[in-house]
């Protein structure tokens, strides 16, 4: 009676938290220039995008993870949403470890991205974890004007070449 009597309270005193939850089906092999990319530069950035890890990437999913629990998307949600005052954090270190702890990022057998992000206000739940996606987007956005500005290099040098060769030829 008396742990009964005790959780009670303690469950009164604690503040509410909410879940925000967002889904996202990433676009499959090949469908988008930001796939088409990062299946061309192979592992380096590949394993710099995914965390490091060495496993290799089992399906587009995988990358995607990798990307939405990247440095870069967890930075600008900090900035975005003044996330080191909200958290009470000296640093963006200490403020992204934070949001990592409140965040679950998990892909389910149906190619579905979860995102599940806790906090006491649920508009900030739910701007946060929209945040998450349009900060996907804008990456992969990134991503595909630089394998276009790449390319146009690419071509460009080797348009410079060719006119070099037929002067000489």
């Amino acid at each position: 009676l008396v742990a009964g009597i005790l959780a009670a309270i303690i469950s009164l005193l604690l503040p509410n938290i909410y879940t925000a939850t967002t889904r996202v089906l990433p676009p499959q092999q090949g469908a988008s220039a930001a796939s088409a990319l990062l299946n061309q530069l192979g592992g380096s950035l590949l394993l710099g995008i995914a965390g490091g890890s060495g496993t290799g990437l089992r399906n587009p999913n995988d990358l995607y993870m990798g990307m939405l629990k990247s440095r870069t998307v967890a930075d600008n949600l900090i900035e975005r949403f003044e996330l080191r005052k909200v958290y009470d954090k000296d640093t963006v270190t200490d403020a992204r470890k934070t949001l990592v702890g409140y965040t679950k990022i998990a892909s389910g057998r149906d190619g579905i991205i979860t995102i599940e992000l806790d906090d006491k206000d649920p508009g900030r739940a739910a701007a946060i974890a929209n945040g998450y996606v349009e900060e996907l987007y804008k990456l992969t956005s990134s991503l595909a004007i630089t394998e276009a500005s790449q390319r146009r290099l690419f071509y460009e040098n080797q348009l410079k070449q060719a006119r070099e060769q037929l002067a000489r030829a």
